[in-house]
């Protein structure tokens, strides 16, 4: 048996999330991004993107969310027989909320997602899928996987994950 971690060792362990959250949105921001804002990469992701497990075979959205002034919408769409969007709700600690797509509540039909903030207790309009927060910020991690690498299949991802929709 090992001697138990350090208090600062388990300081680095506990806030690691919540620093990895604020390093994605600040390297957001540092590229043009805004909260309550869909970003995308028009291309595959390469060794250039500093993400700890990058998927080099999808397109990746990130919608960051602030719900300080109130609940925010992201709306997904519905999977079709080319296309689908995956990945999940997570709040600032990395802790997620929910699965978007065949895996989620809306099973790859398409849903409006009401993100919540802390103490959030108004009544949901009928037919949003009701994600309460614990924190006033985290973000979404979407995949828009393609076919194949061609110019067109790529493109055609990018066209299908840009219907995803911050309201």
């Amino acid at each position: 048996a090992g001697r138990p971690p350090s208090r600062g060792g388990e300081a680095v362990i506990w806030g690691m999330p919540a620093v990895n959250y604020e390093r994605m949105l600040q390297a957001a921001i540092a590229n043009g991004a805004k909260l309550n804002q869909v970003v995308y990469w028009s291309r595959p992701v390469n060794w250039r993107n500093q993400t700890l497990t990058p998927n080099p075979d999808t397109i990746y959205l990130n919608p960051f969310y602030d719900t300080t002034n109130g609940p925010v919408v992201v709306e997904i769409p519905p999977a079709d027989a080319d296309h689908v969007i995956v990945g999940s709700f997570d709040v600032a600690w990395q802790n997620a909320l929910a699965d978007v797509g065949p895996a989620g509540a809306d099973k790859g039909q398409g849903a409006k997602d009401l993100l919540t903030p802390p103490g959030y207790t108004e009544k949901a309009p009928e037919g949003l899928i009701v994600l309460p927060s614990e924190t006033f910020r985290g973000f979404v991690i979407l995949r828009s996987n393609f076919k194949s690498r061609s110019d067109a299949d790529v493109a055609a991802a990018v066209a299908y994950g840009k219907r995803v929709r911050l309201l």
